[in-house]
């Protein structure tokens, strides 16, 4: 909250007349005054320009020769009533610059020197806010003051259109039915409450109080003027009556609701209408409440909800909102259930690192809608993927509501469940309905050796597999044991061939290598017979297990023709020619620990 001291005037009077009188403001504070003429004798004063100045050439302030409307020039504004003998000068967002002397008056006949000081010695005034709310909320808001002023008729202006305009006074009466309601029951300040707000409600509000030179409330025989104290810029959005979000039962859905700039940092909630609001307490991190897991987003200022695993109980009207000082703003949600579900349940696919896999989707017919795929993280929540990899993500129609997902350059960090959907927006939500589920497994391309030689089988791993830790030797092992397994999959026939952590070599055909650096579980196999060919895996515990198939080439079973001829045929790739004496073996295995 800036600083400012209360605004005062004083009067000069020599023989009856008003010749000087000063201002006192301050720094980021507003005031409003009135320019009264020296007498009320009839005068060609009516025909004449009215100024308010700091010079003679009027550089700094305000001149003209306009009547009945308010005529401004930047933060200075003239209004002029010759009819009422006066005219009005408003400043708003006073600075030390403005402090002097100023000169107000008409162009020939009568003119009052006005002392403008300007201070910082309160903290009651020259705050500006912003506020938000939408079309048909009430909103409240609170206007400081020092409490030496608590008896003075507090008052209420907008900007908009004519630089000021009253709105409302604490003195006046109010009705159950009015728009504006201005209550002073406080020593330290008053609030200003605005009824079912519409569009015309928007703009800037300055709520001050009426003074004169004293502390003390202005006499009936008093000159006033107004002391602004804050003021609020006051933004009207569209409320969204109620949007339709259609999900599938079994499936699951993700919506994405967007607020107002402001209410970035504001705590969030979800709530079923006639069911318990559940607040989002902790921001920038999912919190989950039995399916319903939420994420509020305090860098752009969205709540993202996930909803899984739909049953028909969860169709309904929903409310996703911000809570405020004095309201909640929320957008309305319907949230329709199919009860038929026309996709497969689920679908498995298997892809080769470094190559590309294709993930087949449906969607409605009749939605023209975005199309999305996205990866459920550990704790099965679905997330977007990151702009960084939306260029390995290709999009295609193949028919009426199925569509392709290409994924280029498979990774390792690739492997996992995916959810593809379509994808609606609206205004202020975002929602994606997620209706096919795909298990992407990964395979290493094909290990080739031959009979007699060695070859090295290279395990990738997640780096979160790498963490390390050292004994007092001062060697340092990875804390998660990695294995090289062959034999059926999770079963006592598993065979461990060797692990990370083995200090003797049990076979000493076969060594190891744990680069925690690389994330790389590297394993040298010498003197390969051909009962070494089969399905290995890379394993951490049951956690991780990625398929490496070990192919040898037998010596004795070579043809005639191949043996002859030790290099490839023109055209012919040396993998092509390798794969013409291959023994493959084709028992799928694994390992468990």
């Amino acid at each position: 909250m800036r600083a400012f001291s209360i605004i005062f005037i004083t009067f000069c009077l020599i023989s009856g007349q008003v010749l000087c009188f000063k201002v006192i403001g301050c720094s980021g504070g507003s005031v409003m005054f009135k320019c009264m003429k020296t007498n009320k004798r009839e005068s060609s004063d009516q025909f004449k320009g009215k100024y308010f100045c700091r010079n003679r050439d009027c550089t700094t302030g305000i001149s003209t020769e306009t009547r009945h409307r308010w005529v401004y020039n930047e933060r200075f504004a003239l209004y002029d009533d010759e009819n009422r003998g006066f005219f009005s000068v408003f400043i708003r967002k006073l600075s030390r610059e403005d402090a002097g002397k100023y000169t107000c008056g008409n162009n020939q006949e009568w003119s009052h020197i006005v002392d403008l000081v300007v201070n910082n010695n309160s903290s009651s005034c020259g705050t500006s806010v912003i506020r938000s709310a939408y079309k048909g909320q009430t909103i409240t808001f609170s206007c400081e003051y020092d409490h030496k002023i608590e008896t003075h008729t507090k008052v209420l202006y907008r900007v908009n259109g004519d630089p000021v305009l009253l709105l409302k006074i604490s003195q006046s009466s109010q009705s159950s039915e009015e728009k504006f309601i201005l209550s002073d029951n406080q020593r330290d300040h008053f609030t200003v409450t605005i009824r079912n707000i519409s569009e015309e409600e928007r703009g800037v509000y300055l709520c001050g109080v009426e003074r004169d030179g004293e502390d003390k409330p202005p006499s009936e025989t008093s000159i006033t003027h107004k002391t602004f104290i804050k003021e609020i810029e006051l933004k009207v959005h569209s409320q969204i009556s109620s949007v339709q979000v259609e999900a599938y039962i079994s499936k699951s859905v993700f919506i994405t609701c967007e607020f107002p700039e402001e209410f970035k940092e504001n705590q969030k909630f979800i709530q079923k209408v006639s069911s318990q609001e559940i607040s989002v307490k902790e921001q920038n991190q999912w919190i989950h409440h039995d399916r319903v897991h939420m994420y509020d987003d305090t860098s752009s200022g969205v709540l993202k909800v996930f909803i899984s695993d739909l049953t028909a109980a969860d169709e309904g009207r929903y409310r996703c909102g911000v809570k405020t000082v004095n309201d909640h703003v929320f957008m309305k949600i319907k949230l329709k259930i199919n009860q038929v579900d026309h996709f497969p349940e689920s679908s498995e696919s298997a892809a080769v690192i470094g190559e590309s896999v294709k993930l087949s989707c449906n969607s409605p017919e009749k939605q023209q809608s975005i199309k999305h795929i996205c990866k459920e993280n550990e704790q099965k929540i679905c997330q977007s993927i990151s702009s960084s990899e939306k260029q390995r993500f290709e999009f295609s129609d193949s028919t009426a509501g199925v569509f392709t997902a290409s994924i280029s350059n498979v990774r390792l960090r690739d492997a996992g469940v995916y959810w593809c959907g379509a994808e609606t927006r609206h205004k202020h939500l975002t929602s994606v309905s997620l209706t096919n589920k795909h298990q992407l497994t990964l395979t290493m391309p094909p290990v080739i050796g031959r009979e007699g030689d060695s070859v090295q089988i290279k395990c990738p791993y997640d780096e979160k597999h790498s963490a390390e830790t050292c004994l007092r030797s001062g060697k340092c092992l990875s804390k998660e044991v990695k294995y090289l397994c062959k034999g059926k999959s999770f079963t006592k026939d598993a065979q461990i061939i060797i692990r990370s952590d083995e200090g003797h070599v049990k076979n000493p055909k076969i060594s190891v290598k744990d680069d925690t650096e690389l994330n790389l579980f590297t394993v040298n196999m010498t003197e390969l017979r051909a009962e070494d060919a089969g399905k290995y895996w890379c394993a951490v515990k049951d956690v991780f297990n990625l398929p490496i198939e070990l192919m040898i080439i037998r010596k004795d079973e070579m043809t005639t023709s191949d043996t002859k001829r030790e290099t490839p045929q023109p055209g012919e790739s040396a993998s092509q020619f390798e794969l013409k004496v291959i023994i493959m073996i084709n028992v799928r295995v694994g390992c468990t620990t």
